[in-house]
């Protein structure tokens, strides 16, 4: 189903589990649901998921939570402030659940500019998101998904400069 052919954050957290990092974490905040993330990493122990993500909106799933999947749904044309609301709600779980590796699935579509999302998200707020990550103190790593604006390379860049503290 969708668009993922092959689940690279899934992979490397499964492969980093299985090299030995003890406790896991996935971000997701592209504006479409992970549910392929979801079904391959739920119920994993020491493995954690949360997801931030518009809805309604393709693929209609991630409405709820359970087991260690973290669901924060932001409806379409939410402001800001709610929909980064979800964002810093799922990253105060992500820290209480003290993972020693944070994959990330960064999609820039939540972006204010993206054609093909009803989300609010400036420039600004993917470098606080890369600054709120830094600030975990663990290794993150980062697998760019989706955002479709002509002002990626951008969104991008503020991300990373938030991430190396720059």
């Amino acid at each position: 189903m969708g668009f993922c052919y092959l689940n690279s954050v899934a992979v490397a957290v499964l492969e980093a589990m299985s090299r030995g990092i003890k406790k896991v974490a996935v971000f997701d905040f592209d504006v479409h649901h992970g549910n392929g993330t979801e079904d391959i990493l739920v119920d994993v122990h020491n493995c954690a998921y949360f997801s931030v993500h518009q809805y309604p909106a393709y693929p209609g799933t991630g409405t709820s939570s359970y087991s260690n999947v973290h669901n924060y749904p932001v409806p379409p044309y939410a402001p800001r402030d709610i929909y980064r609301g979800a964002l810093a709600a799922a990253l105060d779980d992500l820290k209480h659940s003290q993972p020693s590796l944070i994959g990330v699935s960064a999609g820039f579509d939540p972006y204010r500019g993206d054609p093909l999302s009803a989300a609010a998200l400036e420039k600004e707020d993917f470098r606080w998101l890369g600054e709120s990550l830094r600030a975990f103190g663990v290794p993150v790593f980062t697998i760019l998904e989706g955002g479709y604006s002509e002002d990626l390379p951008d969104l991008i860049l503020a991300y990373l400069s938030g991430l190396a503290g720059q």
